[in-house]
């Protein structure tokens, strides 16, 4: 009997060990230092555990690889206080992604500008980017992508890119008005610029540049430095003929790649001829492919014109529609080889397509 009721009361003894939350009974610092050896999506998840676990899994020592926020309905406060919290977790890889270009929320917290270990930082549609020289200090800062961001100011880019001195690759893309953008760096080697901004004056100073991508819409004047560097261009200029300054943009588009030593130019349209012949024009190109010419008046012009003033050219070839009529085809052929080369070598071939 004795021997029954000790082994009764060993088994309550046991179950009520059992049965004691022991872990709630440590310091708030023993339970950081646990939780420090898991991975940070594993420790949040303990957040759900009671109120006094809420943010012990925020006050781990541990440093963040990567923190990401994307397509997530947050208060500018609580945007705030995440950076923050992955700053000061010396942050590597940040990226900061809202759906709508419209959304795009108050200012970032200064400390994200001057974060010693980011390397790469991707922001869409999350802020405004501060103003002061002094504000921005991204030591190790290699590649940043800005997607419909503010900038509180048009020198805040400027300030921006100066504050990045290894910057290897810049993505920006804006839908909002500047005056001017300044895109100045002696370490950017790969470069991307994506404008929807009206009346925009862009310069360019990126000599070790070696990839470079221009979309633009609006930019009224586009000014390059040396490109000597250069292996590729994307050169994609949307003209809006309603402007009554359209044509600028055309001769602003010749007069960039003049830059470029060696090049191929795609034009899908050009409405009338410049009255100024381009350098690239009479001194470079080499190789033109004019496409579904159906011989009318202004597409012969264009022609025309090409073929005068393109002093080193090589060859033409112009492809027309097979749909065309025998007599319409006859008679543009006729009227194309009758126009005036300025180049001796060149030759002019005609494809039906």
């Amino acid at each position: 009997m004795a021997a029954a009721i000790t082994e009764e009361q060993s088994r309550k003894r046991v179950k009520h060990s059992q049965s004691i939350d022991r872990i709630s009974d440590l310091p708030d610092s023993v339970i950081c230092h646990i939780l420090s050896f898991l991975r940070t999506k594993f420790s949040v998840r303990t957040s759900i555990l009671c109120r006094r676990w809420m943010h012990l899994w925020a006050y781990k020592s541990s440093t963040i690889n990567r923190f990401g926020l994307f397509h997530i309905q947050c208060s500018d406060y609580q945007l705030q206080t995440w950076v923050t919290f992955a700053v000061v977790r010396n942050v590597q890889k940040l990226y900061l992604c809202f759906l709508s270009k419209e959304d795009v929320r108050g200012f970032l917290p200064r400390c994200l500008f001057t974060c010693k270990t980011l390397v790469a930082m991707r922001l869409r549609s999350c802020g405004v980017i501060p103003v002061r020289r002094a504000a921005v200090c991204l030591p190790l800062l290699k590649k940043l992508h800005l997607i419909y961001v503010r900038f509180e100011a048009d020198e805040s880019l400027t300030h921006l890119i100066s504050g990045c001195p290894v910057l290897r690759e810049l993505s920006i893309k804006l839908s909002h008005a500047m005056a001017y953008c300044n895109v100045s760096s002696p370490t950017i080697k790969r470069l991307m610029l994506d404008f929807k901004s009206d009346g925009t004056r862009l310069e360019i100073n990126t000599p070790a540049v070696k990839y470079l991508k221009i979309s633009d819409s609006f930019s009224e004047h586009i000014k390059c430095g040396v490109l000597n560097s250069l292996t590729k261009a994307d050169i994609n200029l949307i003209n809006d003929e309603n402007k009554p300054d359209y044509f600028l943009y055309s001769r602003s588009l010749l007069e960039l790649i003049d830059r470029f030593r060696n090049f191929c130019e795609e034009i899908q349209g050009w409405m009338e001829p410049l009255q100024k012949v381009p350098t690239c024009l009479l001194s470079h190109l080499k190789i033109i492919n004019v496409v579904n010419i159906k011989g009318k008046k202004h597409e012969l012009e264009i022609i025309k014109y090409l073929l005068r003033n393109a002093k080193v050219l090589e060859r033409m070839e112009i492809s027309y529609p097979g749909s065309l009529g025998s007599n319409e085809e006859n008679n543009m052929l006729k009227k194309i080889s009758l126009f005036q080369r300025g180049s001796g070598a060149c030759k002019v071939a005609f494809v039906a397509a």
